[in-house]
């Protein structure tokens, strides 16, 4: 996936002020219900009798529901589950077509993290919101639901279908699923002490888009100014919504490894045949204890090359390259 120019509204005949992101209030983990009160909602979907393992052919079929990303159902048919995951966000950059890569890159990255790899059909979900006017539905909708459609194709799958319905924010999210065999994913809960884990991309994204959006803030701005330039911030931003738009079809953005394969798995993945810009670092280890994370007192920091500079401009329409 090549680098955009900047969107520009006016090149899509739109107010030079027009931002996406002003279509909603909440922005990445703050739109999220916290874990445990999410559990507790959830108590009377976990009081299913159909939500044990099932056998086939005296093979434990596994299955995985409430509480997670992604369910794993044994399906019917003998020897086969059903992986799916459904996930939205609100906008978070403001170029729609990007917009439209990240929200379905959002989705997909639950089936990664399950190792599956294919993806078999995807749904589109679309809240638009009722405070845009006319022209602005009718300039930028199309393009988020393009960049929607190009990653899911980059993906080797395509959108069949979803919903589309008027909201006061901006919703941009979908379904991914797929039918697998039992060795075609892995269950979260095969880590021993002694794994390292493997970040595949790099952290802070969330902090590049909210300090670009300051740039369209003076009191705001002004207290950072002195400490990072305009072209850092957009530089920052760029490489955020690169980051965020990639398929992390490598298996997910945190994965847990044995080191050895570890070890392998990050010297490999710089390889061509999984593109440009493919980096991954080990920034932790699994120990013996009960199931929490900690940080230790003295982190090393890696500074991480910026991709956006090396890579070719692909011109967004209207645009001048």
């Amino acid at each position: 996936m090549s680098v955009r120019e900047s969107f520009n509204p006016e090149s899509y005949e739109l107010d030079k002020s027009f931002r996406l992101t002003r279509f909603t209030e909440l922005k990445g983990t703050g739109c999220k219900v916290p874990q445990d009160v999410l559990q507790k909602l959830l108590e009377s979907l976990q009081e299913n009798h159909f939500q044990e393992d099932e056998q086939f052919l005296g093979a434990v079929m596994p299955r995985l529901g409430i509480g997670m990303d992604t369910c794993v159902i044994p399906l019917r048919h003998g020897g086969l589950s059903l992986v799916q995951t459904t996930d939205y966000i609100y906008p978070i950059v403001d170029d729609p077509y990007m917009m439209g890569r990240i929200a379905c890159a959002n989705v997909l990255s639950d089936l990664y993290a399950m190792g599956v790899t294919e993806c078999d059909n995807m749904l589109m979900l679309l809240g638009i919101s009722n405070k845009m006017t006319d022209r602005e539905r009718d300039k930028v909708m199309p393009l988020v639901i393009q960049g929607f459609k190009d990653a899911a194709e980059e993906a080797g799958t395509s959108v069949t279908g979803g919903q589309t319905v008027l909201n006061p924010w901006i919703v941009l999210g979908g379904v991914a699923t797929t039918v697998c065999q039992p060795n075609e994913f892995i269950m979260p809960d095969n880590a021993v002490p002694g794994d390292v884990l493997v970040l595949t991309k790099p952290l802070g994204t969330q902090v590049a888009v909210a300090v670009h959006q300051w740039l369209d803030i003076p009191e705001k701005w002004n207290k950072i100014k002195l400490v990072v330039t305009q072209e850092d911030v957009e530089l920052a931003y760029q490489e955020a919504m690169m980051n965020m738009a990639r398929l992390n079809r490598t298996g997910g953005l945190l994965i847990c490894l044995p080191r050895e394969q570890a070890a392998r798995f990050c010297a490999e993945i710089k390889s061509p045949k999984y593109g440009e810009g493919h980096q991954a670092w080990i920034i932790g280890i699994v120990e013996k204890g009960n199931r929490t994370a900690r940080i230790i007192d003295k982190p090393r920091i890696i500074e991480v090359a910026p991709q956006v500079a090396t890579q070719n401009v692909n011109p967004t329409p209207g645009a001048t390259s």
